[in-house]
């Protein structure tokens, strides 16, 4: 049978973002899934060794992954490996890596705790990412803003609710007001250059709406305003953060509608 010459067809770029998001999908369920495997091992003593080992094991795991990412990000830049189109490249296992090392040290070093919060953190980076490939730049960072709104509401109840970290809700308070501000005016920068942010020395035209500034500057003060309502009437966060959630979901579809 006669060799074909007919030489494999390049991955498009649109093809590339869909296998992205589908392995950072299966990433996140893969690691959600170690994740409760581990609290299983830890809750028991007599499968507290294990767990810690398994633990150990998968944080040096992670430690040599940050290693070899940064290998290979620097073989990519210097022309040594090409890692374009690439799923395995320097840039992902670095960040895969980094986000694998801190979980583990977390549960290293204070124990299961850090857990329940991991398996809320990790689907939402999945979203994140999904909402960043697949959307316009001013809907992925209003979905940050409300997914970050919506985390620290939580944390100013959970200081509410201990008496001995009522000073953590203000600090969370004033780290939001101050998010708000940076954010106000790196918005306001970009909208006086008409959109064109810098990017490694040359200028890259960002997309974006006629109402798009409008809303990344009112969408880190409503919830600023929201996280605040939760500091001094505790008793309505259920109903505040639906508001926040239902601001999100309607802006979802807002912008849903727009890419049909």
């Amino acid at each position: 049978m006669a060799k074909s010459n007919v030489g494999k067809k390049p991955i498009s770029e649109e093809e590339y973002t869909t296998n992205k998001v589908l392995t950072v999908f299966s990433v996140c369920l893969l690691g959600v899934l170690v994740l409760m495997i581990l609290q299983r091992l830890l809750n028991y003593g007599s499968t507290f060794m294990i767990g810690l080992i398994v633990t150990r094991i998968l944080l040096a795991i992670g430690i040599i992954g940050v290693v070899g990412g940064l290998v290979m990000l620097g073989m990519e830049r210097t022309g040594r490996r090409n890692g374009s189109r690439r799923i395995i490249c320097g840039r992902n296992l670095l960040i895969a890596s980094v986000v694998m090392t801190v979980c583990m040290s977390a549960i290293s070093y204070i124990g299961i705790a850090p857990i329940k919060a991991l398996y809320v953190i990790l689907p939402v980076l999945a979203v994140f990412y999904l909402v960043y490939h697949s959307y316009s730049t001013e809907f992925f960072v209003i979905t940050v803003d409300c997914g970050a709104a919506l985390g620290m509401m939580w944390l100013v109840h959970r200081a509410l609710v201990s008496s001995n970290f009522t000073w953590m809700a203000y600090a969370v308070l004033i780290a939001a007001a101050v998010l708000t501000v940076a954010q106000i005016a790196v918005v306001n920068s970009v909208r006086g250059r008409q959109g064109k942010a810098k990017n490694t020395g040359k200028k890259a035209e960002a997309r974006f709406s006629s109402n798009a500034f409008l809303m990344m500057t009112v969408t880190p003060i409503l919830m600023t305003v929201l996280t605040a309502v939760v500091l001094f009437a505790p008793a309505h966060m259920l109903v505040v953060m639906g508001a926040a959630a239902a601001y999100l979901f309607v802006t979802a579809v807002y912008y849903t509608v727009k890419l049909m």
